[in-house]
């Protein structure tokens, strides 16, 4: 399958954000563009008949030729298409980290925002839903307007990294949408031990559950203290979703252990082969 579309999609969602597009992607762009002109330019018209016999002959040969040069040309251009796509692609590529790069600055800003309006929004995420708000309080409606401005926000903000992202490869992985805005700490024997996953998994399952609210998911995300919030590349988010996996097995490791000092070294191994 052709990364191209997926290509011109990540430049597009970029131009929107205002990200610089590198010299590299602009020059690879044109190229293609260029190879791709020639590939459909049409046939030139047929030249008017001539009025006399003798100069039919002539008029055809001359036209015969030009059409022959011309499609040897659009030939010749075609094979050029899948290089020049190529190397259109890897610039778009390699242009996507310093793009989430850019992206970061605000998306802290825009959290910030929902932090400082969570402070002021009732503790349970229930009644933070426009249908049971108690409007009549002037601090909660003036800090649900601006949370709520801002989740739109980071919203757009990650679907246009999600465009970003596909020419890279899908993020993939279970929960990806999370962990491409955060990422649960790395398992340690100590917290493992301590059973630390206790805490972390409601995490998980509250995001899921908070799927249709999406000012309150938010709020959620910034009041709890287990996950770090940052964005993530295409790499980062499939490393924070093997975390959730690590977590997991290094449980079951401990468990595995006839005695508390053989399920420590059996977290250890565990974390020590996947490290």
């Amino acid at each position: 399958m052709s990364l191209v579309p997926h290509a011109l999609t990540a430049i597009k969602a970029a131009e929107r954000r205002k990200l610089p597009v590198p010299d590299a992607v602009l020059q690879t762009a044109a190229v293609r563009g260029a190879i791709f002109q020639t590939v459909q330019q049409p046939d030139p018209e047929r030249p008017p008949l001539p009025e006399t016999a003798g100069d039919v002959e002539q008029v055809i040969r001359d036209y015969a030729a030009t059409l022959q040069t011309l499609d040897l040309t659009r030939r010749a251009a075609h094979r050029f298409q899948d290089e020049a796509d190529a190397l259109f692609v890897q610039a778009v590529k390699a242009a996507v980290p310093d793009w989430i790069a850019g992206l970061r600055k605000e998306f802290g800003t825009l959290v910030g925002v929902v932090q400082k309006a969570a402070a002021k929004l009732p503790e349970d995420l229930a009644q933070i839903d426009p249908r049971r708000m108690n409007w009549a309080n002037p601090s909660h409606m003036a800090a649900y307007t601006k949370a709520e401005g801002a989740v739109v926000q980071l919203e757009q903000l990650i679907a246009d990294r999600a465009d970003i992202v596909k020419v890279a490869g899908a993020d993939g992985g279970k929960d990806n949408a999370l962990f491409a805005v955060a990422a649960l700490p790395e398992p340690s024997t100590e917290r493992v031990i301590a059973q630390d996953w206790k805490r972390l998994s409601p995490t998980l399952t509250q995001w899921r559950d908070l799927k249709q609210q999406p000012v309150a998911r938010w709020v959620y995300l910034v009041r709890q203290q287990e996950l770090s919030l940052s964005l993530a590349t295409p790499g980062e988010v499939r490393q924070r979703s093997i975390q959730v996996e690590r977590w997991r097995e290094a449980g079951f490791a401990r468990m595995s252990g006839l005695t508390a000092a053989g399920g420590q070294q059996a977290v250890q191994r565990y974390l020590a082969e996947t490290a």
